[in-house]
């Protein structure tokens, strides 16, 4: 769903960092626990009966620590260490005053692809230009064996789903617009802005993945602030407002470009978000569930704080 939360509508439950490091296990029509794991930091992928999480660091080992726990307990199969290039940074699961982080993993049909990007940005009293440094890398872990073969970039990216040496289809009807035009199964979606005299009515814009050429475009009224596309690809968010303390979310379909639910919330943006039944699940400042058919919040979860908030050097 986004980094930290795994979603398993077929199970109907979540996996997610909780604030105290570990991970809890939650189902997704209740909100309650079903297990936690203390030993564990971050979740990455869920599948046949297991959840891949990345590990805390742990001393000076230089290696991205993989565990697969059980999705039924909890309970640690098994610890697979990836080994980091000597020499490069290793992934953490907090971001650091110098360093950011990035692990994700996906199920392929030869194992579980881990890929990770570790950003350096050194901080100094002293101004100066910035000397940032990028730091990547791909690792291809066979579930039977659990072996770690690494892999080049363009190994990793031949093995993600939905990737082909074809070229995209260059977009007719872009111009003018603010929010370039982003993948969304088979659509390219996007927002366009109206002249603000006439108050800036908003409008989803789509074109087609094979041809380029546009659909329709869906009016989405006045008042717009920001929006989003589901975790499955499969709707747009569009959050207007406010009227009031709260926001007008309004939820369409991508392909057919219906309108299926409106709601006022306080929060004026969702980080991802799916619908699971009538049931909205989305990522603000915690992750929250809420019944789209009464508005009434079923459950809230706090999530683990990654960010960097500690001190910087003073300037000199």
């Amino acid at each position: 769903m986004s980094p930290g939360v795994v979603a398993d509508p077929g199970a109907e439950r979540l996996y997610l960092m909780n604030p105290k490091g570990g991970i809890d296990a939650i189902g997704l029509a209740s909100g309650n626990f079903l297990w936690t794991s203390k030993t564990t930091g971050k979740p990455l992928a869920v599948f046949d009966g297991r959840l891949a999480a990345q590990a805390e660091a742990v001393g000076g080992s230089n290696s991205l620590s993989i565990v697969l726990l059980s999705t039924k307990s909890g309970r640690v199969i098994s610890t697979i260490a990836v080994p980091m290039v000597a020499g490069a940074m290793r992934p953490s699961i907090n971001d650091g005053m110098v360093a950011a982080s990035s692990v994700q993993a996906r199920v392929v049909s030869d194992g579980l692809l881990v890929l990770w990007t570790v950003t350096g940005r050194p901080v100094s009293p002293i101004p100066g230009p910035a000397n940032v440094r990028n730091d990547s890398g791909a690792a291809l872990i066979n579930l039977q064996t659990h072996n770690v073969t690494m892999l080049a970039s363009h190994q990793a990216a031949a093995l993600l789903p939905g990737k082909t040496s074809a070229a995209m289809p260059s977009l007719s009807g872009t111009e003018g617009l603010y929010f370039p035009p982003e993948p969304a199964s088979r659509f390219f979606v996007s927002v366009k802005l109206g002249a603000a005299s006439a108050g800036q009515h908003a409008f989803m814009k789509r074109w087609s993945v094979d041809s380029g050429e546009p659909l329709p475009d869906i009016e989405l009224g006045p008042g717009f602030i920001a929006y989003a596309i589901s975790a499955d690809q499969s709707l747009l968010l569009v959050i207007s407002g406010p009227s009031g303390p709260r926001y007008l979310w309004s939820l369409y379909m991508i392909d057919s470009g219906q309108r299926i639910a409106e709601v006022r919330l306080p929060d004026a943006s969702a980080q991802s978000f799916f619908v699971w039944h009538s049931t909205l699940i989305y990522r603000s400042a915690a992750l929250r569930a809420l019944d789209l058919k009464t508005g009434t919040e079923i459950w809230t979860r706090t999530l683990r704080d990654t960010s960097y908030h500690g001190p910087y050097p003073p300037h000199s």
